[in-house]
């Protein structure tokens, strides 16, 4: 079993990751009551802890993603009434942008919504999103949405203060391809904040987490997008690309998880917009030096990590940079590698590739609970199964959904600090083995 969002969530999940964006859910009342939950738990937003706040006819007592509460007769009949009633509750409570979705089934009866919309005069802060992909995986529909909400925005090139410079503001860039369903993503977006730092770069849009459509609007004059997970970025990238001239800055190691591949994504950024790398690569080598220590002297009483079997199940722009880490920095051995739906194709072949290398073919696509690792690396729920199974002796949440555990500390997984973390829960989880 695969504990996977499909391309239904990761589209309302696209939306809500927008500051001044809101869904309003056209369906049943029980397609709304997950969503407004994770958004609500992934960022919440002020007065979002006050249920009694949201006792309108269509919040049912939560902050977000209201829904028009459709019933069988509604299908058949159609929605159009509850849709109208729904959308003026919704217009005067959320100031900005309302993006509509269909449930599965409410895509089906073929209402005419773009009517009610432009009937309330709502049509340049609300539109319909037609295919996010239902079932198909997370990353489709996030992305899917993502276009549909730059075409709805209808972005133009910023005016250039020095006309013979490509760009308006040389030292921004956006962030491509960071989503409520990356786990620990506001501590994600602080720390390659921090480390963009080190190369005089700001950050603008964070697209599709945390950031405001006041930001989208100027994202278009970025000196590049840089892309952390292709799976939700690719295509968004190369939009840019086609529209702006915006060049993309992919790492070939995947998402900056581990030494390897934050060193790997700051040189990648450095060349493209010709600046030195040198400040954050050292930020890099000191990080390397003070988990030696720590590194080295768990090793001399236990002889670990190296030698530890691990199995992962994840996406393959967070399975690729994490088995390449684990392997050629902690000398550790992959037993599985199990990639999610949707996962990046050119990570996919390099992780392959990898494996294939180093001589562990038979990792490659296998099924974690078919392996007895120390650890495995995967979200809670299939966590709680490999340790049923005893297919690992400890394990370690990489991915959502998680176990519930609630954070007070900005955490993250990706870059220095990323990595001094999970240096930290494997070293610990290794010892309690």
């Amino acid at each position: 079993m695969i504990f996977s969002p499909d391309a239904f969530t990761g589209s309302i999940l696209a939306v809500e990751g927008i500051r001044d964006a809101a869904v309003i859910l056209n369906g049943p009342t029980g397609c709304k009551l997950y969503h407004s939950f994770f958004s609500d738990r992934q960022f919440p937003r002020e007065s979002s802890h006050d249920p009694m706040a949201f006792q309108d006819e269509f919040y049912f007592g939560q902050p977000r993603v209201p829904c028009t509460c459709l019933e069988g007769e509604d299908f058949i009949l159609g929605s159009l009434e509850k849709f109208e009633r729904a959308l003026a509750a919704v217009a005067a409570k959320e100031t900005g942008l309302l993006v509509v979705i269909n449930s599965p089934g409410a895509s089906l009866v073929g209402d005419d919504l773009e009517s009610v919309i432009k009937k309330a005069g709502l049509q340049d802060r609300c539109f319909v999103m037609e295919k996010p992909g239902f079932s198909l995986p997370a990353a489709r529909g996030f992305e899917n949405t993502a276009l549909a909400l730059l075409e709805h925005m209808k972005l133009r090139p910023l005016p250039h203060p020095q006309p013979l410079h490509h760009f308006a503001s040389p030292k921004k860039v956006n962030l491509i391809g960071l989503s409520l369903l990356h786990k620990h993503w506001e501590g994600s977006v602080a720390e390659m904040k921090r480390l963009l730092a080190f190369l005089g770069l700001e950050v603008g849009a964070v697209f599709l987490a945390g950031t405001s459509l006041d930001e989208i609007r100027e994202s278009s004059d970025a000196a590049c997008n840089i892309v952390l997970f292709p799976e939700y970025g690719r295509r968004v990238a190369e939009w840019y690309r086609e529209r702006f001239g915006t060049p993309a800055v992919f790492s070939p190691l995947g998402a900056p998880l581990g030494f390897d591949a934050s060193e790997c994504l700051l040189r990648e950024v450095a060349a493209v917009l010709n600046i030195d790398p040198a400040p954050a690569l050292a930020e890099v080598r000191k990080a390397r030096q003070a988990s030696y220590r720590q590194i080295s002297r768990f090793h001399s009483f236990s002889g670990l990590p190296k030698g530890a079997s691990f199995s992962i199940r994840a996406e393959s722009s967070l399975a690729f940079p994490l088995t390449h880490w684990l392997y050629s920095y902690l000398g550790m051995a992959p037993l599985a590698v199990r990639l999610l739906p949707g996962s990046d194709p050119e990570a996919s072949s390099s992780l392959k590739a990898f494996l294939e290398e180093k001589g562990f073919c038979e990792a490659w696509e296998r099924d974690p609970a078919l392996e007895s690792a120390d650890i495995a690396f995967a979200d809670a729920h299939t966590l709680q199964l490999l340790k049923a199974k005893g297919c690992c002796k400890a394990g370690i949440e990489i991915a959502l959904p998680d176990g519930g555990y609630i954070h007070f500390i900005p955490k993250t997984y990706l870059g220095v600090s990323g990595a001094l973390l999970l240096l930290e829960e494997i070293i610990n989880g290794l010892r309690s083995t």
